[in-house]
């Protein structure tokens, strides 16, 4: 799947670049409607998992500043995806849902399912590798050098 700079389209997936090399992902409707399991992490600082949520803001606020990228699917991907309406009516059918956890059920996991209809996140092995390269991490590993 490529990621391009362009103009959304009702159903598509969109993700931004945000804090530390990650990018966050959401349902495209409008630029009115962007649904997406919690706002972009540059937004939501002392927010527990607990309390992230699937919500709806509009593409300024998930945008944060920065420049919305669309999946342009290649054939298979487009065989394998659920149609736009499909996928939006996934996506509005879970707002308020919780259980965010960045490494299974993330903001990415979310928009993937909502599109093909499982979780993926390629995000989560750089999350893991973040988590074994801090001080807990290692003492976690056993190596407390």
């Amino acid at each position: 799947m490529k990621w391009t700079v362009r103009e959304g389209k009702f159903g598509d997936m969109v993700r931004v670049r945000c804090i530390d090399q990650f990018e966050h992902y959401g349902v495209y409707v409008s630029d009115k409607e962007v649904i997406q399991f919690g706002k972009n992490p540059s937004l939501r600082l002392n927010v527990s998992e607990a309390d992230v949520r699937v919500l709806s803001t509009d593409i300024n606020e998930f945008r944060n500043g920065t420049f919305p990228e669309f999946a342009d699917m290649g054939f298979t991907e487009k065989r394998k995806r659920f149609s736009p309406e499909k996928t939006v009516e996934l996506a509005r059918s879970r707002i308020g849902e919780s259980g965010y956890n960045i490494i299974h059920n993330n903001c990415e996991h979310f928009a993937y399912e909502c599109v093909f209809g499982k979780k993926y996140s390629s995000q989560e092995e750089k999350v893991r590798t973040a988590i074994k390269n801090t001080a807990m991490g290692k003492i976690i590993k056993g190596d407390e050098s």
